[in-house]
């Protein structure tokens, strides 16, 4: 559980201000006080290429790129009726239907739009959700396991440089794929 208030960006950013206060009066000090392992992880690393996660992006390219075609026959339609108006006789009932028409469908690719991009954040949000539970249960295990004090995400910690001793998102990704294998099974 210590790993989601890390994993958060709240608690985080409280956590490596305190750190770096620390840090920044005496090393030796910080060495002492925190005692124990530091590690960081990448999390876009984990979504890009974990099995899970490259399954999710896989899902949500698809429904991304099914939405896109959507708008784009909205689009295509809007470009010819608009070509159809600029053709019209300016000033004839044709020309003023035309303009209306396409003055309306702009109005719904508009709408659509939107619609389009609110469904792909939520469907994002589902599709990482369970990666990312996953990822802090992975975290919580490993910190006991291997007697971590502090596990960072490197992506919301404002760290600068992170030396590559550090850095666990390797043995975090084998981690996620053996348990999705696992799950799969």
């Amino acid at each position: 559980m210590s790993s989601r208030l890390a994993y958060g960006r709240g608690s985080l950013a409280v956590l490596v201000a305190a750190v770096s206060s620390i840090l920044a009066v005496s090393p030796l000090a910080a060495q002492q006080v925190i005692g124990g392992k530091v590690g960081v992880f990448n999390a876009d690393r984990v979504l890009a290429e974990s099995d899970p996660g490259q399954q999710a992006l896989a899902l949500f390219n698809q429904l991304r790129d099914q939405r896109v075609a959507e708008l784009q026959v909205q689009q295509d339609e809007i470009n010819t009726l608009q070509q159809q108006a600029i053709a019209a006789t300016p000033g004839t009932p044709e020309a003023g239907r035309l303009q209306r028409d396409v003055e309306d469908l702009m109005l719904r690719l508009n709408r659509l739009q939107e619609d389009v991009q609110q469904e792909l954040g939520i469907r994002q949000n589902e599709l990482t959700l369970g990666i990312t539970e996953m990822v802090a249960q992975i975290i919580d295990v490993m910190g006991e396991e291997e007697g971590y004090t502090l596990i960072f995400n490197a992506i919301q910690s404002g760290l600068v440089y992170i030396g590559p001793t550090l850095d666990i998102t390797d043995e975090i990704i084998q981690r996620i794929n053996a348990i999705s294998a696992l799950d799969g099974a």
